[in-house]
């Protein structure tokens, strides 16, 4: 039992009913804060392996060339995306990236503002959306895009909203940003009230409406190749977050796994294969 965390939600509780406005508007503040933690040991193989360099002053990126592109930069039609999640970092996507490099692909993987080596202090999901829009105006096409969690959800939007892919692959990732938000309520226990307060919070903090960012909505034309993977028993964003996302897009199938959770799906060789299968085959 975390008592932490039953501490935290009691505080929350009661603060939400004594101070709605205060409450969430804090409350927001954090939620839009994300924390960075130190790189692990084997990330230090991807940097290693991989070519980094700045999309921007502010925004870092780094590259892994596949086989036979070893003079390659940008643009070329073999080029792959990857977009993590929330208080993650390019190089934790790194277990895809050998298949795809070994079929000749060369693979991008940003660390989004306020996340990993790149600068910042706050981020959110739309300004993860404008960053693959960025990576796709600096660097060219990308044959796939491929997004886990915050990263799937920022990949929706910003396809959604014009970015251009041959395929694309979203991960545990949520179908609204509005259903995140009130995932996250319920989570620490607000009321009904200061759960609005808390989205109106967002929202002005962010520049647009929460509901703007719902791929349900931004998808219903998309027809881009689409394979949707979640785990039946995903605690941080619920499996059937993906099962809204298939119901629109009309070239979408879903891959249901059991057993890794949010995280651990990255790592599991059902995945990557199904990954590496999906991106290198012809459509």
């Amino acid at each position: 039992m975390n008592y932490a965390l039953m501490a935290f939600r009691f505080k929350t509780q009661l603060s939400s009913w004594v101070a709605p406005t205060q409450t969430a508007q804090k409350l927001a503040e954090g939620f839009l804060t994300p924390k960075r933690f130190a790189i692990k040991d084997w990330e230090h193989k991807a940097e290693q392996q991989g070519q980094r360099f700045q999309l921007t002053p502010d925004i870092s990126a780094i590259r892994w060339l596949g086989k036979g592109e070893e003079n390659s930069t940008a643009g070329s039609n073999k080029q792959i995306l990857l977009v993590h999640g929330w208080e993650s970092r390019g190089t934790q996507l790194f277990a895809l990236v050998e298949g795809l490099i070994s079929q000749g692909y060369s693979v991008v993987a940003i660390d989004m503002p306020g996340h990993g080596h790149s600068k910042g202090e706050t981020s959110n999901a739309y300004i993860f959306s404008q960053t693959v829009t960025l990576a796709q105006q600096v660097l060219g096409h990308f044959h796939a895009i491929i997004g886990h969690s915050m990263g799937a959800g920022a990949t929706s939007i910003a396809v959604g909203k014009g970015v251009s892919t041959d395929k694309m692959v979203l991960i545990a990732g949520p179908s609204s940003i509005e259903n995140v938000l009130r995932h996250f309520t319920r989570f620490v226990g607000l009321n009904a009230k200061t759960t609005e307060k808390f989205i109106a919070a967002i929202s002005h903090i962010v520049g647009i409406p929460a509901s703007d960012m719902d791929a349900t909505r931004l998808l219903q034309q998309c027809n881009v190749p689409t394979l949707l993977i979640h785990d039946e028993a995903d605690l941080e964003v619920p499996y059937g977050e993906s099962k809204r996302l298939k119901q629109v897009i009309s070239n979408a199938e879903l891959l249901s796994t059991q057993g890794y959770g949010h995280r651990k799906i990255l790592k599991s060789e059902q995945v990557i294969k199904a990954i590496n299968d999906f991106v290198t085959t012809a459509a």
